[in-house]
């Protein structure tokens, strides 16, 4: 009984300090910077890839990297990932062949440029990724 009160309070400590330290996340919009596609050598192309952005946060500008599903860029979508002739990654999705990384990279920022992460308000180089942006962000401006 002696040892279970204090595993009791360092339990409690840790459950308060893990519900304390995700409430005080802020979510914000991050842009995309690169992307990056996950290579094993000699011939597996895993499907998920390595995010970088970049996000402004009380005046100042921090960036951050974290891996995301290829699928979570396009929804509903069905794609195969493999690597072609010269070790190049090839991406097939409807009836587009994508060849090269670059290549890749761009058709997937084309469908999303920005991600929302979550943020620590008091470390805020602290970041983590929660989902993709797909709705695509734009300013109209007046012409007249």
């Amino acid at each position: 009984m002696a040892i279970l009160i204090p595993l009791l309070f360092l339990f409690s400590y840790f459950f308060i300090r893990k519900v304390w330290f995700q409430l005080r996340k802020v979510r914000t919009l991050g842009t995309i910077e690169r992307i990056q596609i996950g290579i094993i050598r000699p011939n597996l192309v895993l499907p998920e890839a390595k995010v970088h952005y970049k996000y402004y946060f009380q005046s100042g500008l921090y960036f951050g990297s974290g891996y995301l599903n290829v699928s979570d860029f396009l929804p509903g979508k069905e794609f195969h990932l493999h690597l072609g002739e010269a070790d190049l990654p090839t991406m097939y999705v409807d009836e587009f062949e994508i060849t090269s990384e670059e290549h890749i990279e761009h058709y997937l920022l084309s469908h999303a440029g920005s991600v929302f992460l979550y943020i620590d308000p008091i470390e805020p180089y602290h970041s983590r990724i929660d989902q993709v942006n797909l709705n695509s962000i734009s300013v109209h401006s007046d012409s007249t």
